[in-house]
């Protein structure tokens, strides 16, 4: 009967299974050589710093394939909002002072970087089509005129400590998790630590914009 409806020559494609729908996610956002992305960080706090003197609150900045990235951090500390800018390119990472805002190189894992989180090979596109535990697919939504996939699961703390430089994964983080219907990528995630506090997690609100669009990421200084 399916084929019969479907015409001559058809062939019939099952709907994708909500891990298929993920994985897919995954790796369109993978395949794209650039992109813009903003983090807004709510709940208990994450801190940009080992000493914990700086919470992050936002973080926004461009991704360029296969190493480059660059981002602002809006921190809060005791004397107030500041600005902290990060360039990372060819496994080096700068950062300027929060305080001095002069540019400064760190050693690798130091702080927060985004071309670890976004990795082609072990970033959050890598981790999507690995598997995500419980995965399930909540429906389709209308954005900005766009039929979105909104899907929902859980990641393993220990697949995004490494990653996030340690600001996610206290225990399983609860995902969610939009895609354009057309081409697979990746619009928003939603990612609640929920291990962190019971009434006040930890939460990550990303979107992602711009694919493929122009970014130029140059070392601000000699290291």
């Amino acid at each position: 009967m399916l084929t019969a409806c479907a015409g001559p020559g058809s062939v019939f494609e099952p709907t994708p299974t909500p891990a298929e729908y993920i994985a897919r996610a995954g790796q369109a956002t993978q395949a794209a050589q650039s992109f813009n992305f903003a983090i807004e960080l709510s709940g208990k706090s994450v801190y940009s710093d080992a000493a914990g003197l700086f919470a992050i609150r936002s973080i926004t900045g461009s991704v360029k394939r296969p190493d480059g990235a660059l981002a602002i951090l809006k921190v809060k500390s005791a004397i107030g909002i500041a600005e902290v800018r990060t360039v990372s390119l060819a496994g080096k990472q700068y950062f300027t002072n929060p305080l001095t805002r002069q540019w400064q190189c760190l050693a690798p894992g130091t702080a927060f970087d985004p071309t670890v989180l976004f990795d082609s090979q072990r970033g959050i596109g890598a981790l999507f089509q690995q598997g995500i535990e419980r995965p399930a697919n909540i429906g389709q939504e209308t954005i900005d005129g766009r039929i979105i996939n909104h899907l929902r699961g859980t990641i393993a703390a220990e697949r995004l400590r490494t990653i996030s430089g340690n600001a996610l994964g206290a225990g399983p983080v609860a995902l969610d998790l939009w895609a354009d219907a057309r081409t697979n990528r990746i619009v928003k995630i939603v990612m609640v630590d929920t291990a962190t506090d019971t009434t006040n997690p930890t939460t990550w609100t990303m979107t992602i914009s711009e694919y493929d669009a122009a970014v130029e990421v140059r070392a601000p200084v000699e290291c």
